[in-house]
């Protein structure tokens, strides 16, 4: 039991494997309903964790003497009870229903190396010990808990197979960037790694990691020392930016810092101004930006014929076969000719206001409120934008109508259609004289033929497998057929939480954890091209909703444990 971090799961260990071998089914089922609750950076507390597994709560502890978990440890060490309470429950590889993989077999479907694997093990991925017929045992992974598995972490599966090793050549193509970027004046080693990162889609880490082992391998050369000398202020900088963006004051963060208010606003406003300035702001350039009386005339009133068509004039009845969300963007008016051009001239000066403004900003002398002009212009900028996409979505619809496939979401295309559109507002230069609607199409369209066979192979080459099998086969039966009972009362459980959200909540968790079934799960991105919004906003959309469900989790896990 000295594998387990923790002692209060290696005493509970101890207790399950001298208790019935019929409950170890069950139990596993119990681990891997855990594992799609506990969290990393999160605590809690031995007594829930206890009920969850058993059904029981420990005797003789107050609320007070409770010890709290980390999130982290138990994870790893749920595995690990897992792989004991496996291996002592006996289970033979001959009778089980689903397909099992071994570590290289993982490896091979995912594109990842097997350490990798073992990685992924200490961050839920759980594996099940199988006897053989020679009597040898080996460890397993079901396919419940792959998929389980690539539900709750598609990112760091995606991320998985998309690293490869740097090699020699791309390690002096970055150091090169980053020597570029010093005598551009980039004054800080994370500033370099980030942007770097951006450009290579390599891990901030690894850039860093690359910049201190040349700087340290060639000390006669000094091009990163002046970082280096900095490295330790802007790790305290960043430090407190990241506190101070997840809620903290400042005066709390003086506190917990040891440094004065006064210094720990300075520091805000120096990491705020470095994180705008890594923005890139893009914007369609006009010689009458530079118009002395451009400020007044471009963001001053609306065109004599208006920004919108008449009500019967911008409207149309909606087609008959698409569904009420889709049915409702045929009521929105759509813009004028010189509307259009007025919107797409006020987005771009404002954005060139914004991007003049915030180059000429120094983030270690600048003053809150230059940001706050800056960050006010691209907000102004945000709504303009919005305002031309809206009057352009139904023309996304009309053009996914068209290239729609037996047995494609429509909900889907269109939301992908529209994450086109918005990049075609951000490309569209009004200066020619051509209608926005005449580009946007060829874009949608373009994006369409590129994207919709990505996503097919993106489908088949994520698929654990077995999968329309798996929904209507039964699971192995235990001799007293608990588990059946489990998962059914698990299910209704899933079923009354989710009821306590609104339409959209439950769609993004349904998504996000894979509970449509052959769909599989969905990352942030994916789902907010569904829905038309960044994937930010479904992250905080998931966060949200995941936080309605916790405050009454602890009931519905009674009810499960004691259906």
């Amino acid at each position: 039991m000295e594998r387990y971090k923790l002692s209060d799961i290696a005493n509970l260990a101890s207790q399950l494997k001298r208790g019935p071998r019929r409950l170890r089914l069950r139990q596993l089922l119990n681990i891997q309903f855990l594992l799609t609750v506990v969290e990393r950076g999160k605590v809690y507390p031995f007594e829930f964790i206890c009920h969850a597994l058993t059904g029981f709560r420990p005797v003789g502890e107050s609320d007070s003497d409770q010890q709290l978990l980390d999130g982290g440890l138990l994870t790893t060490d749920l595995v690990l009870l897992a792989e004991d309470l496996s291996e002592d429950a006996a289970l033979t590889v001959g009778p089980w229903i689903e397909p099992l993989f071994c570590v290289n077999e993982l490896a091979t479907r995912f594109e990842v190396s097997t350490k990798t694997i073992f990685r992924w093990r200490r961050r839920g991925l759980v594996g099940w010990k199988f006897r053989f017929e020679d009597h040898r045992k080996r460890l397993l992974f079901p396919d419940r808990c792959v998929r389980q598995f690539v539900a709750h972490h598609a990112d760091l599966v995606t991320r998985g197979a998309a690293f490869s090793q740097l090699s020699e050549s791309e390690r002096e193509i970055i150091v090169s960037r980053a020597r570029a970027l010093v005598q551009g004046g980039q004054r800080t080693i994370n500033g370099v790694a980030r942007q770097i990162a951006t450009e290579t889609g390599r891990a901030v880490e690894t850039i860093r990691l690359i910049l201190k082992s040349y700087n340290d391998a060639h000390p006669e050369v000094g091009l990163f020392n002046r970082l280096a000398a900095r490295a330790e202020g802007d790790e305290l900088r960043l430090a407190i930016w990241e506190a101070y963006t997840d809620g903290a004051s400042v005066e709390a963060l003086a506190q917990r810092f040891g440094r004065p208010a006064q210094w720990i606003y300075r520091a805000v406003t120096q990491m705020r101004a470095r994180h705008l300035k890594e923005q890139r702001i893009e914007y369609i350039a006009s010689p009458e930006f530079d118009a002395p009386d451009a400020e007044q005339r471009l963001l001053g009133e609306d065109p004599p014929e208006g920004l919108w068509q008449s009500r019967s004039e911008g409207t149309r009845r909606a087609p008959s076969d698409l569904p009420p969300y889709l049915a409702q963007l045929f009521r929105l008016p759509l813009l004028t000719a010189a509307g259009e051009v007025t919107l797409f001239r006020r987005m771009n000066y404002l954005r060139y206001q914004a991007a003049r403004r915030l180059a000429a900003i120094d983030p270690e002398t600048v003053r809150a409120s230059e940001l706050d002009e800056v960050e006010r212009l691209l907000a102004a900028a945000a709504a303009v934008k919005n305002d031309i996409v809206q009057a352009n979505l139904r023309l996304v619809v009309s053009i996914a109508k068209r290239h729609i496939r037996p047995n494609q979401d429509l909900f889907e295309l269109v939301s992908d259609g529209n994450v086109s559109l918005m990049r075609a507002v951000d490309k569209f230069d009004y200066t020619r004289g051509f209608k926005f609607s005449t580009y946007a199409s060829w874009a949608v369209i373009r994006n369409f033929a590129r994207t919709i066979p990505e996503q097919h192979l993106h489908h088949e080459r994520y698929q654990t497998g077995w999968e329309e099998v798996l929904e209507t086969a039964p699971l192995p039966a235990a001799p007293d057929g608990v588990e059946s009972d489990q998962l059914a009362a698990m299910r209704s459980t899933l079923e009354r939480m989710l009821d306590c959200l609104d339409l959209r909540e439950r769609t993004i968790l349904r998504q996000r954890y894979g509970l449509e079934g052959r769909h599989g799960a969905q990352t942030l991105e994916q789902i907010g091209q569904r829905l038309g919004v960044s994937k930010e906003r479904i992250r905080q959309l998931e966060v949200r909703a995941i936080a309605k469900l916790r405050a009454s989790f602890a009931d519905e896990v009674e009810k499960l444990l004691s259906s």
